[in-house]
């Protein structure tokens, strides 16, 4: 009765362990949230995320309280228009990484529920294409310690914001009009 008893608690652990690896082989390192002031009405999270595994892992949504609709994104210049697309999936390299940052992928949060506020946290879960769930808490950022996730040479308050074309998006009307930082463009 008691190898039995081991066979089917050594198999348990096995399970167990290959999950905890498994979750383990790719990291979510350095997120973080724009802070946005009341009545915004979207924000973005940005985060790079490394796969130590031997195989490509793809990232297929994420999911917060903290927003109506969270969906991935992808900002990109078409001419000289920035224009924001929603994306399936994106894809982390075996053995690489991919960042979320400013002005290129980025986690879209949509319906804000709340102010976020520097100093604040926000709750997400990353949903891998293979099933896995990653629990990810990104600190609420000022737009001046932001500045650290622009990309060379673009920065949020020089960004000329007047040619962001939502057009191609598909969302409710409460994601028209801002651009991923949340802001107010003048041009759709």
């Amino acid at each position: 009765m008691s190898i039995r008893i081991f066979s089917k608690l050594a198999l348990a652990m096995a399970v167990t362990a290959s999950s905890v690896s498994m979750a383990a082989s790719l990291e979510a390192v350095n997120p973080a949230v724009r802070a946005m002031p009341p009545g915004a009405p979207a924000s973005g999270a940005y985060v790079t995320l490394v796969n130590h595994s031997e195989q490509e892992r793809f990232l297929i949504g994420a999911e917060s309280t903290a927003a109506e609709n969270v969906e991935i994104h992808v900002s990109e210049m078409q001419g000289d228009t920035m224009v924001m697309n929603r994306v399936e999936q994106i894809a982390v390299p075996a053995h690489g990484q991919t960042e979320l940052k400013p002005g290129g992928y980025h986690i879209m949060m949509m319906g804000l529920v709340a102010p976020l506020k520097a100093g604040d946290h926000v709750d997400f879960t990353l949903v891998m294409k293979n099933g896995e769930r990653i629990p990810m808490q990104a600190p609420v950022l000022s737009p001046d310690e932001m500045a650290k996730y622009m990309p060379s040479g673009m920065s949020m308050k020089h960004m000329d914001h007047s040619k962001m074309d939502h057009g191609s998006m598909s969302h409710d009307k409460e994601h028209k009009g801002h651009n991923e930082m949340g802001e107010h463009s003048a041009h759709h």
